[in-house]
């Protein structure tokens, strides 16, 4: 898993915002976060939910390769948690109260999180289903 922290910080990303992120990126200069190597190369794409205030909308995530070790990596934007449909903003409301959210969807979020740091690093390391990985960040960006 790869994800890529921006200067400015996406709330609610949009399939727009998410594609002119990734065609911003130098895939050679992305480290594997398996094996270290540069030079990744474009594999493979799949289409995600995320949810947003009851909607969800798709994004179709990019999906890069090593050409070292071969392994394949999802490329997700800072607020996406890996393996969830949910936000970490969503999730951050949630914790604190604000419920929007069925009750039992509700449950589920602050029976997972509610016992580790509000911080974004570690809701993705709970997730991560002992995958590799890294965050990089990417400045110099502005988004509409």
């Amino acid at each position: 898993m790869i994800i890529i922290k921006l200067s400015s910080k996406i709330k609610h990303i949009t399939e727009n915002q998410y594609k002119k992120i990734i065609q911003s990126l130098n895939f050679d200069e992305l480290s594997c976060p398996k094996c270290n190597s540069k030079g990744l190369r474009a594999h493979a794409s799949y289409s995600r939910y995320v949810d947003i205030f009851k909607r969800s909308h798709k994004v179709t995530i990019q999906r890069l390769r090593c050409p070292e070790c071969g392994s394949t990596h999802a490329v997700l934007i800072e607020d996406m948690i890996p393996y969830s449909i949910a936000s970490y903003d969503l999730i951050v409301d949630i914790l604190a109260g604000i419920d929007f959210l069925e009750s039992s969807h509700a449950a589920y979020l602050k029976d997972k999180y509610l016992n580790y740091p509000f911080d974004y690093d570690s809701f993705c390391k709970v997730n991560t289903r002992k995958n590799y990985l890294n965050f990089f960040m990417l400045l110099h960006m502005t988004f509409i």
